[in-house]
């Protein structure tokens, strides 16, 4: 795909839209549309490095990881929290069975 096929304005629009609903899919923790999101800048990203535009997006590619950066940090922090909690639940779980079991009358 050359570069005549992209059109650079439509280009720079897409790639600043979608990093910004990169950013608010993570904050809102919507690993779905963060997914979705994910998938479209890659695609858009791949047309500009073979159409040999890389140079010519440059300040966007930048931001683009500097975003990325900013949403793995995101989801690193939510992957932790979600362990913490798994581990408490697992902590707490046999206290939890027991009185589950002994208020419906039967014993551990």
């Amino acid at each position: 795909m050359s570069l005549s096929h992209l059109n650079s304005t439509d280009i720079a629009r897409a790639l600043t839209q979608l990093q910004h609903e990169l950013l608010l899919a993570a904050r809102a923790h919507d690993w779905q549309r963060l997914r979705a999101m994910d998938r479209q800048l890659l695609a858009l990203v791949q047309r500009i490095t073979q159409a040999g535009a890389k140079a010519q997006f440059s300040a966007q590619l930048s931001a683009l990881q500097q975003n990325y950066q900013h949403v793995l940090q995101l989801a690193k922090h939510e992957l932790q929290r979600t362990e913490l909690q798994m581990a408490q639940f697992n902590k707490n779980r046999p206290g939890v069975v027991a009185y589950q079991q002994t208020t419906e009358g039967k014993t551990p």
